[in-house]
């Protein structure tokens, strides 16, 4: 009887290319693996798998960094090419009406925090010695995160409104 998940795979590499198993794989990798650690979850070769994430890497969706111990090149998802599919998803999923309405809402939010603390973010407050409380420091930190996911998402969506004028024009 064949193990399930020797199935899976075996399936997934006849269902997809080897760059789509690349850049899956390297699309959830936020600390860095190796080409060799990328080709095993990708099921090719070590050389193709540094081939896609180099291609990946000049396309700006992966970065390359060094390890400090052996010295070996790592790759990692970018942060400007995550923020960015998250901001497309937003935009896709939003309105701009609701989107500005959200993004007004997180701003006051925001404002409420700092007016709480005393501080202009939350990493300042262990400077200031401002009573830690960890839940009100964690949600302000998503807050800012999902308003400046917010922000490029309405910001893509007026850039392309102004790309769908001047292709009517």
């Amino acid at each position: 009887m064949a193990d399930v998940n020797d199935v899976v795979k075996e399936e997934w590499k006849e269902d997809t290319t080897a760059f789509q198993r690349v850049k899956s794989i390297i699309g959830g990798t936020y600390d860095g693996e190796t080409a060799r650690d990328i080709a095993d979850r990708a099921l090719v070769a070590e050389s193709t798998a540094r081939s896609h994430l180099e291609d990946l890497a000049d396309d700006g969706f992966v970065e390359k960094t060094s390890d400090p111990t052996s010295g070996a090149t790592l790759y990692l998802r970018s942060w400007q090419s995550l923020v960015l599919e998250q901001a497309r998803d937003i935009a896709d999923q939003t309105d701009s009406e609701t989107l500005l309405q959200k993004v007004n809402e997180m701003r006051e939010r925001i404002r409420g925090f700092q007016e709480t603390t005393g501080v202009d973010s939350p990493e300042d407050i262990a400077w200031n010695d401002t009573e830690l409380d960890e839940e009100m420091i964690r949600t302000w930190k998503t807050t800012e995160r999902n308003l400046s996911f917010a922000k490029v998402a309405l910001a893509l969506d007026q850039a392309e409104d102004i790309v769908d004028r001047q292709a009517d024009a």
